[in-house]
């Protein structure tokens, strides 16, 4: 379910990028025609601009030349000058701006003959009225001069269709890319709009089904929780019943057969084993159901703690070296002495599984601030790094602990953990290659407050273990 959750958010995630990409080519290539469209518009504006000075200007020349011819005062002759001038300047910019058009550019060639006719007949005119010939006045009224003039205002008026037309077309070109970007706009904010209304459905279906996922595993494990703690309740009545009755029979040992005996033995360390597992299941069970490990804290030595810790186990693993360096003085202090020895004893039947071996090393110490230390150490191999990261999960065991050690349930450092939490304390690891493996526990000296209530201090537990 996980995976295909995973795959409709990442086939969400992926039509999301698709659509916002196909939204965003499509916006550049609607904003790159209108832009392309809107310059044709301006351009054709542009060359409509040019013929009408064309035609301005030329009949501005005209104007001022025939003032000139019939006043015969020189002042309009600068004008004249000037209007020429800015003529000739005036086409040069039509016949850039019409180069794009063969057929303009044809027009353009007739004008600037019809142009150049009229400007040698004006200059002709002027310098006959320079000379003082009386028949000068008359070219103005001349029929080849409005010939010339008509002539000319024809091709303007041609050339200047052609660019109507043209910039009709351009002006629905436009229209149409303009049309195409609201669209493009509306159609994207639209698909956008979708896609998000469809990915807040795809989560919240995903958060529906996590939620409850995470309630029914809630309640799995609230029920196998309650069910663990109330068979380890109901173990130990019979446990202790058998451990008692064992411990009897074997207080008159004489009186029992050898085969007998051994017989009470084997049933008093399977009971004493079956009892270590409940209480390790007892104490899981208060830790998950987040009631944490009860403790009871009393003054006590904690020399003597870890060295009667130490005793139990060298009983149980008796081909096995462990040594204790403690100071000579006794090391008193508020704790609980039950759950010390019981996380002492399981880090240091933690080394002696993992420890190759080699004798195992516990080192009592009091720290500064009062804190008291208990280092646990062997020269095994060290911890790989994937595995310190669940080192301290319930039910994980080391690689190849199931062969080696088929009896545990994986639940050893994780109530080391919780006992130390318990006292207010920390675990730390310390695991390198040719130094074996050091556990830190750290656990605040717990004293009884005036309602019996532990009040913790600044005392500190640390526990080294291979």
């Amino acid at each position: 379910m996980k995976d295909s959750s995973a795959l409709r958010l990442v086939g969400a995630l992926g039509a999301a990028v698709l659509a916002i990409a196909a939204v965003t080519i499509a916006s550049l290539r609607s904003l790159a025609a209108r832009r392309e469209s809107s310059g044709w518009v301006m351009h054709t504006q542009d060359v409509r601009l040019s013929l009408e000075r064309v035609l301005a200007l030329a009949t501005e020349r005209e104007s001022t030349e025939r003032a000139y011819l019939l006043t015969g005062r020189e002042e309009y002759l600068a004008p004249f000058a000037a209007a020429s001038a800015s003529l000739n300047s005036e086409v040069d910019t039509l016949a850039s701006l019409t180069r794009d058009n063969p057929r303009q550019q044809q027009r353009l060639e007739s004008l600037r003959k019809l142009l150049e006719e009229k400007a040698d007949a004006l200059g002709r005119a002027i310098e006959l009225r320079r000379a003082g010939d009386p028949a000068a006045p008359a070219t103005v009224a001349s029929g080849e001069a409005r010939l010339r003039m008509q002539s000319l205002r024809l091709l303007v008026a041609e050339m200047t269709g052609e660019e109507s037309a043209l910039l009709a077309q351009r002006l629905g070109r436009l229209s149409s890319a303009e049309r195409w970007s609201a669209a493009v706009v509306i159609g994207g904010a639209a698909l956008l709009l979708l896609l998000t209304f469809v990915a807040a459905a795809l989560v919240r279906d995903d958060l529906r089904r996590r939620r409850e996922q995470v309630a029914e595993r809630a309640r799995v494990e609230e029920y196998q929780e309650r069910l663990i703690s109330i068979v380890g309740h109901d173990l130990r009545n019979p446990l202790t019943a058998l451990l008692v009755s064992s411990q009897m029979l074997l207080q008159k040992r004489e009186d029992l057969k050898p085969r007998h005996a051994a017989a009470v033995d084997r049933i008093q360390r399977s009971a004493a084993r079956i009892d270590a597992l409940v209480a390790q299941l007892i104490d899981f069970t208060y830790a998950r159901l987040g009631k944490g490990i009860p403790t009871r804290p009393t003054p006590m030595d904690a020399k003597a703690v870890v060295e009667r810790a130490a005793d139990g186990v060298r009983a149980r693993y008796p081909g096995r070296e462990i040594r204790i360096d403690a100071p000579a003085e006794t090391l008193l202090g508020s704790w609980d002495g039950d759950r010390i020895a019981q996380l002492v004893d399981y880090l240091i039947t933690n080394a002696l599984q993992y420890g190759a071996d080699a004798p195992v090393t516990i080192s009592l110490s009091r720290g500064a601030g009062q804190a008291l230390e208990i280092a646990v150490r062997n020269q095994g191999p060290a911890i790989p790094a994937e595995a310190r990261e669940r080192l301290f999960d319930p039910y994980w065991r080391g690689k190849g602990a199931e062969i080696s050690h088929p009896r545990g349930l994986g639940l050893g450092l994780y109530i080391v953990r919780e006992i130390a939490r318990a006292h207010g304390g920390e675990v730390e690891l310390r695991s390198e290659d040719g130094d074996g493996t050091v556990f830190t526990v750290r656990l605040a000296e717990r004293r009884a407050g005036p309602d019996g209530t532990p009040e913790p201090t600044n005392a500190t537990l640390e526990v080294p273990v291979a």
